[in-house]
């Protein structure tokens, strides 16, 4: 174990089952997870319940309605500090994803610092990437090392990324962690820990860690999750003497019941596919646009990411969804650039049980 860096734990009883329960729900997942209709239908909702979650951690205040509006250049009720957060973090995920494709990928502390960069662009406290030159104290709580010592850990955690072949599970932990912990910017750690966290899973195979969306277990018990952290860390930066195990144990139990919950939430999305595709047959309309009602149930349309996901035009989009609206399964909201569309008389009518999933709470 590097005793420069937080990666010493020691596997209790509750860190073997959380690592079993995530092993058995990877596994069970099979090829669900990559059909094309599903992942279409969820993904939306899911990468702005993430960004929403992520952020609001953070006292961001924008719903995940006003955050998928934001993210689609929507007008919001909100600060042009709150709106730049979340396009921001939703940003950088998006670079996690690009960058987590690449066949010749490696972890460097330049990708860390772009992350932050684009998780601080326009901010306050905005360095473009570079480490702090300060000392600074988390929360009143936590002393980070000395600025000096930043590039040299950031070197060491970069390092150990490279050669560690521990779970996938204790890798985005512990790199999370790290992160945190290290402290190499003045703001948005937090933030990047979480981009660099969902990076890690992504590496191990995880195609979409909006799906789990971990993050909405962590804005839910905020107390356990910063307190896990400082029982990990100590009250000053001193890996010698402090075990991760606290904070794995939190975060890996988080991750179990979201992968529980994502287990349910895809074993529903066949049955409400075929529900739409069925009432779409009955009426003689396309059943391509299954996928695209699933999706207006669980949060509004709005035709510039929906171009994006089908690589369409968004006159092409605009026209399909203006049928859909015609024929009752949707209703049309707002002015032609901010309009969005939502579940109609005749989609809410249908029996599905993602909604109800989706929209269930953390426990």
């Amino acid at each position: 174990m590097n005793r420069r860096l937080y990666t010493a734990y020691a596997e209790t009883p509750a860190l073997r089952a959380s690592l079993a329960a995530w092993d058995e729900g990877i596994t069970r997942e099979g090829p669900l997870r990559h059909h094309a209709w599903t992942f279409f239908a969820l993904w939306p909702a899911a990468r702005s319940a993430t960004v929403a979650d992520s952020t609001a951690i953070e006292g961001n205040p924008l719903t995940i309605e006003q955050v998928a509006d934001a993210l689609d250049g929507s007008r919001v009720a909100a600060s042009d500090h709150a709106i730049r957060e979340v396009v921001n973090y939703n940003a950088a995920l998006d670079l996690a994803h690009r960058t987590a494709l690449r066949p010749r990928f490696r972890w460097t502390d330049e990708l860390l610092r772009r992350i932050n960069a684009i998780v601080m662009s326009g901010l306050p406290n905005d360095e473009r990437g570079e480490y702090r030159s300060e000392p600074v104290t988390v929360a009143g709580a936590y002393r980070p090392p000395e600025a000096a010592d930043v590039p040299g850990l950031v070197d060491e955690l970069i390092e150990w990324l490279r050669e560690d072949d521990s779970h996938p599970l204790l890798r985005a932990g512990l790199v999370h962690l790290n992160v945190v912990s290290i402290h190499p910017w003045l703001d948005g750690n937090g933030r990047t820990a979480r981009v660099c966290g969902g990076l890690a899973l992504m590496r191990s195979g995880l195609d979409a860690p909006e799906l789990l969306n971990i993050e909405a277990e962590l804005r839910a018990d905020r107390e356990g999750y910063f307190g896990s952290l400082l029982a990990s860390q100590g009250q000053s930066f001193d890996p010698e003497n402090h075990s991760a195990t606290p904070w794995l144990e939190h975060y890996t139990a988080a991750a179990v019941r979201r992968i529980e919950r994502e287990a349910r939430v895809l074993a529903a999305t066949p049955a409400d596919l075929g529900v739409i595709a069925l009432a779409l047959a009955g009426r003689g309309e396309p059943l391509e646009w299954t996928p695209i009602l699933l999706a207006a149930r669980l949060g509004p349309l709005r035709t510039t990411r929906l171009a994006s996901m089908l690589d369409r035009s968004p006159p092409q989009v605009r026209s399909v969804l203006a049928r859909m609206a015609r024929s009752g399964w949707l209703i049309a909201e707002g002015e032609r650039r901010g309009r969005r569309y939502r579940a109609g008389a005749r989609l809410l009518a249908l029996d599905l049980r993602l909604p109800a999933l989706m929209a269930e709470p953390p426990r």
